[in-house]
């Protein structure tokens, strides 16, 4: 029997973090081991098993990657919390000592090692060559992801591309950004060559060429090298033959799993293993929802909420302000309205203006100034941890908006075509005749309309050179750009490896 993927049967990162495979007719269900000795690496199932395993350290941890970028983006402004890390975040006080930080280095890093071991160890296993190059395909992809989510944030970074083998190997972090980026181009490279086109239903969430091609033209916006960023996005656009789903909500629905403009996405699904879900949806609701769907006039379960948005990550209200009135994204974006436990179920609604972030116990007013970001939150599941909704990582707005970017900064093309396809989607008047400044600012708003809330934000505006501006405008502050443009580099690494330097600032 010809080698071949299965449909996951453990959801924890993307569709294959964990999987049963069917190789040689053989379901697979062991877990490797990323220090096992080197005979391990012999077989098919073996090299599935291990890049398997790469896809988990997305979702391996309560501070998942998604969620760490989350809290990340509160250092803007643009959100905020009132736990204590969220707020942290957003007053300026975090440190090179804390502890998301620390998650997320690790994580990416241990996602980057597990790439390693596989490009290290597939040359030498016999198997189905269209398995293997596809699994090479997806190792490269993986590690340039991990890198990606790194440099966006840190910048000069220790850069490895060989197995970790014992302690002691200390990597300086000169030059990291050069070094890190230049790997993510040469991986991306390599992943849209061996990649497949389509990726089947049964395979969902593991990257097609075009997820490759998509972060290859935004690996090229961090070099600056627009016209090689607006070629390759345009390549995704012309030739994929995906489109963008019509109706934005698409993008985080149930029923849309992996499908269209979901490029790459980690997957969720409590019916499949009731221990794996996703966070983001407890992190996100207000504690005093009902559950139910704020455009049903169903009541909800009063046990699918118990979130913690009151206390994790809500929007800031003049973040919601860039929205214009009509766009198609607020109500997707944002939840504006929900049947509270402590109005006695009745409809509670959103206005800049209320008096209090959430409506309290006993209290007439029937208004909320919390703006609850939705695109993750779900209905009548019946407890927080029982979710159904992937996370979305990657999707052909990317692709859409790194075209627009990379036109307005310089590139030869039409930013015009690719922004206005966004814009058009979301309902809201195309734009022409601006000069370029205004041009490349409207792409910049645009993107942070598009992807709000999602955990982007902090690694768009430094690009942009806008995170002070940005801080400013949302907290108040005045900082340093220099310094509060990254993230410190992880103190636990500093101590750990001497050539490692911290960044400006910190």
């Amino acid at each position: 029997m010809k080698n071949s993927f299965k449909r996951p049967f453990l959801y924890l990162a993307l569709a294959g973090g964990l999987s049963m495979v069917t190789v040689g007719c053989k379901d697979l269900t062991e877990t490797p081991d990323f220090v096992s000795p080197d005979n391990f690496y012999k077989t098919a199932n073996d090299a599935v098993a291990a890049i398997n395993g790469a896809y988990l350290p997305i979702n391996d941890e309560w501070y998942s990657n998604p969620y760490n970028r989350s809290v990340f983006d509160c250092a803007l402004g643009i959100q905020f919390g009132y736990e204590k890390g969220p707020l942290y975040y957003q007053q300026g006080g975090y440190v090179a000592s804390d502890e998301y930080i620390d998650s997320y280095w690790a994580q990416n890093y241990r996602g980057i090692n597990r790439t390693n071991i596989v490009l290290d160890k597939l040359p030498g296993v016999t198997m189905d060559a269209e398995l293997k190059k596809r699994i090479s395909g997806e190792a490269h992809y993986l590690r340039a992801f991990y890198y990606y989510c790194l440099v966006v944030y840190f910048e000069n970074l220790p850069v490895v591309d060989k197995p970790t083998r014992k302690l002691g190997e200390y990597v300086s972090n000169e030059n990291g950004k050069k070094k890190a980026l230049d790997l993510i181009i040469a991986d991306l490279k390599a992943a849209e060559t061996e990649l497949p086109t389509t990726v089947a239903t049964s395979d969902g969430g593991r990257p097609s060429k075009w997820a490759a091609k998509t972060l290859l033209s935004k690996a090229y916006l961090e070099t600056a090298e627009w016209q090689l960023a607006a070629d390759k996005a345009k390549e995704v656009i012309d030739q994929s033959g995906l489109t963008l789903f019509e109706n934005f909500g698409d993008n985080w629905a149930v029923a849309k799993k992996n499908q269209g403009e979901r490029l790459f996405e980690m997957q969720a699904n409590f019916d499949v293993n009731p221990n794996i879900y996703q966070n983001l949806h407890a992190h996100f609701t207000p504690t005093d929802w009902d559950g139910s769907d704020p455009n049903s006039n169903v009541p909800g379960d009063g046990v699918t909420a118990a979130g913690w948005a009151d206390a994790w990550i809500v929007g800031a209200g003049n973040f919601h302000d860039l929205f214009t009135t009509g766009d198609k994204r607020i109500p997707v974006t944002f939840m504006e309205k929900y049947r509270s436990k402590n109005a006695n179920g009745e409809f509670v609604t959103y206005s800049k203006s209320a008096k209090s972030p959430f409506v309290a116990p006993g209290s007439s007013d029937r208004t909320f100034n919390n703006v609850i970001y939705q695109k993750w939150i779900e209905y009548n599941i019946g407890g927080w941890q029982k979710t159904k909704k992937n996370i979305t990582l990657l999707r052909l707005a990317d692709a859409y908006l790194a075209h627009a970017e990379a036109c307005a900064k310089g590139a030869n093309g039409d930013a015009y075509f690719s922004l206005n396809k966004i814009r058009a989607r979301a309902g809201v008047a195309p734009l022409s005749g601006l000069s370029k400044d205004a041009l490349v600012s409207a792409v910049l708003d645009e993107t942070l309309r598009e992807f709000a809330g999602e955990g982007w934000a902090f690694p768009t505006l430094r690009r942009y050179g806008k995170t002070a501006e940005f801080i400013k405008k949302y907290t108040g502050r005045t900082v340093d750009d220099a310094k509060y443009r990254l993230l410190p580099i992880p103190a636990v690494e500093l101590n750990a490896n001497p050539l490692v330097k911290q960044n400006t600032g910190w």
